[in-house]
């Protein structure tokens, strides 16, 4: 487990004498650093170029720089009264002794930038130029590594440098050391450019927040171990919420290494949540300052780790006027470390009242249902259902033998409705074409039947869903076997009548069949299929018999099997005499 930290001095212990220290400082190992140095001014400072031009004319000679006579031996040397004669290596070598002995080692130029560069070794190359002049230059990595903003061709810039040779082509460069934008601070400048960039990302949207827990158990505290800040934030923790469990990721909060120990804190609090917890918020904060002071919370790398950090986090860093990039991308922005503390968690006190109250409205409530719930039983127990149970079964049982009789009578009648349309149409196809008649009673009959096993299946389905009722109700409040016993006689009810119903139209179909085979059995076409025919008159449509014969020149008409007809015109009529 981690020890429990005390930063402060015995008589003020009592504000953090429950914060855990996570991890120890570490002097070399890029996470946890102590910061001594103080942050470096970004304002443009004045240089030899700036006081004192070149020109010898302009300046007394006790103002100039002390003139460095080169070695010896690369004094020109005169042979035989001629001048000594010289390599172009050697004479470069000359010129840039003479330039560093002449020069001072540190000067600004102001200009404009043009043919920028940035090399895939990071190195970058451009030109200052003004109105009448330009000069190449160069910024190597780790010199470019630490400009804040963008640079871009036409940018007006502050360049701090020396002049050198480069020789392999023998032309004179700035050597730029620190750059700096003309009419804004490259602070200003990078932060308008980062968030507009982390803006664009959408690492600011409202989406993005996530929503502080309630009643937070555990609190991680990434701040300096020395310094207002964690005192203020850990006398608010106490002060509220003195049962959360508070933890400390110490880190500088200002210099060229805070902002990677801040971001580093956050992703390690993040990797060890299970281990130390769970962490159920983080409080990123540190007391007010210059925006030098600040300027860690506003590293990129700190946004992003803010911004994929798993646990809410809430900053509160400066004062109320002082506005970060870690303000922006945080799921709460606070304006003081205080003002931290106090969103972080909240009153104990409160919520105990709010306990009190809420246990209080619970216990009459609950009262109030117990006393509810006495007087309904009292009430069920004294109806009758509980008193007499098996009257509520008898009336079933009556009911059921009622609906029996109903069901038997209304049988009866349909059946006898149906023998009597059936005789009916009996009579009526005996007197029209039979197969016509036929199929149109088969059909009646068809849907008469369907008819009358829906109504039967619906009044058993009726009765079903009825005693089906019953028996819930009564499984309720009286013996279950009875119920059972019940169902089983309704079960045994409804199967003989279903049986019953079934035998009752096999016979009736039999006896349909037995009608259709007489009724095709005096069907005069039926004979057709044996070889004969029916032969009529076109003209009256007649069946042509010895009283009933055509004459010459009339049409007559074949009926064949298959419905198929052979139409015949008389030419000659023979007497049978």
């Amino acid at each position: 487990m981690p020890a429990i930290y005390n930063p402060l001095p015995q008589q003020s212990r009592v504000t953090v004498q429950h914060i855990e220290l996570v991890g120890k400082k570490m002097e070399s190992n890029g996470f946890l650093f102590s910061d001594d140095g103080q942050p470096g001014s970004f304002q443009r400072q004045k240089s030899f170029f700036d006081t004192e031009p070149l020109n010898k004319s302009a300046n007394p000679p006790s103002q100039r720089p002390p003139k460095r006579n080169p070695p010896k031996q690369q004094q020109p040397a005169k042979a035989n009264g001629l001048s000594k004669k010289y390599s172009v290596t050697q004479l470069t070598r000359l010129i840039k002794l003479a330039i560093a002995n002449n020069l001072p080692g540190k000067i600004t130029v102001e200009g404009e930038i043009s043919n920028f560069k940035r090399h895939g070794s990071g190195h970058l190359y451009l030109t200052l130029k003004d109105a009448n002049s330009q000069i190449p230059a160069v910024m190597w990595k780790n010199a470019a590594g630490k400009v804040k903003f963008t640079v871009a061709d036409g940018m007006a810039v502050v360049a701090t440098g020396h002049i050198d040779i480069y020789e392999p082509q023998g032309k004179y460069q700035f050597y730029i050391d620190k750059l700096e934008p003309v009419g804004k601070g490259a602070l200003e400048l990078a932060l308008r450019e980062l968030a507009e960039k982390l803006r664009k990302e959408g690492l600011f949207a409202p989406e993005h927040k996530k929503p502080l827990p309630p009643y937070p158990a555990t609190v991680a505290i990434v701040t300096s171990d020395t310094g207002a800040a964690i005192e203020d934030i850990s006398k608010t923790l106490h002060r509220r919420y003195p049962i959360a469990r508070k933890l400390l990721m110490p880190v500088a909060v200002q210099g060229e290494n805070a902002a990677p120990q801040i971001a580093q804190a956050i992703i390690k609090l993040n990797k060890l949540n299970k281990e130390l917890g769970p962490i159920d918020v983080i409080i990123v904060a540190r007391g007010g300052g210059s925006i030098e002071d600040l300027w860690a919370f506003n590293e990129e790398i700190v946004a992003r780790a803010i911004f994929a950090s798993k646990i809410p986090i809430v900053t509160g860093v400066g004062h109320e006027i002082d506005v970060t990039i870690a303000d922006m991308v945080s799921d709460k922005r606070a304006a003081t470390p205080t003002a931290a503390a106090e969103i972080a968690v909240p009153v104990l006190d409160e919520l105990l009242n709010t306990v009190s109250q809420w246990q209080l409205r619970l216990g009459r409530a609950i009262n109030q249902r117990h006393n509810l719930a006495v007087a309904a039983l009292r009430d069920l127990s004294n109806r009758p259902i509980f008193a007499r149970p098996f009257d509520a079964i008898h009336f079933k049982q009556q009911q059921l033998d009622e609906l029996t009789s109903r069901l038997t009578q209304r049988l009866t009648a349909v059946l006898t409705q149906i023998r009597r349309q059936l005789e009916n149409d009996t009579a009526i196809l005996r007197q029209i074409e039979p197969h016509v008649a036929l199929a149109r009673a088969s059909s009646r009959l068809s849907e008469q039947t369907h008819m009358l096993q829906i109504a039967m299946r619906e009044q058993c389905r009726h009765k079903q869903h009825l005693l089906d009722n019953a028996a819930i109700r009564l499984r309720a409040a009286s013996p279950l076997r009875q119920a059972q016993n019940q169902r089983a006689i309704l079960t045994e009810l409804t199967n003989r009548v279903s049986r019953a119903l079934k035998q009752f139209i096999q016979s009736r179909e039999q006896r349909l069949d037995t009608s259709v085979k007489r009724l095709e059995s005096l069907n005069p076409r039926t004979v057709l299929g044996r070889g004969y025919s029916i032969t009529r008159i076109e003209a009256t449509n007649a069946i042509i018999t010895a009283q009933n014969t055509p004459q010459p020149d009339d049409i007559i008409i074949t009926e064949l099997a298959d419905n198929a007809t052979i139409h015949s015109k008389v030419t000659k009529k023979n007497s049978s005499e």
